[in-house]
């Protein structure tokens, strides 16, 4: 962190405070008809966070590679999002063990 710029350290001091609503995070699992304990709620609020790191870096590599200033656009998002599906496949697409039952 010490070799960030004053631009990258501003934006991730505000990545660390940043959270998602765990209460709203546990609203939508439930909302798959699934319980959710509130430690679940907080890993997947864990991980929705870094999720959102992960596509507003990309996204500000489009803008940078596109030479735009300003703020985001959803375009920017849209084409991170997009790249992001190129290089990692659908969001949400593992199977593990694909209904295969594990040997021990």
């Amino acid at each position: 962190m010490d070799h960030f710029s004053e631009e990258q350290q501003t934006r991730y001091d505000w990545y660390r405070r940043s959270t998602l609503n765990k209460s709203n995070v546990r609203k939508l699992i439930q909302s798959t008809g699934t319980l959710v304990t509130p430690q679940v709620a907080q890993m997947v609020a864990g991980v929705g966070k870094v999720f959102v790191g992960e596509i507003t870096e990309r996204a500000l590599q489009v803008q940078e590679m596109r030479g735009e200033h300003g703020p985001l656009t959803p375009e920017h998002l849209r084409q991170a999002y997009q790249m992001y599906k190129d290089d990692k496949g659908n969001v949400g697409a593992a199977r593990p063990l694909r209904g295969k039952r594990l040997q021990l």
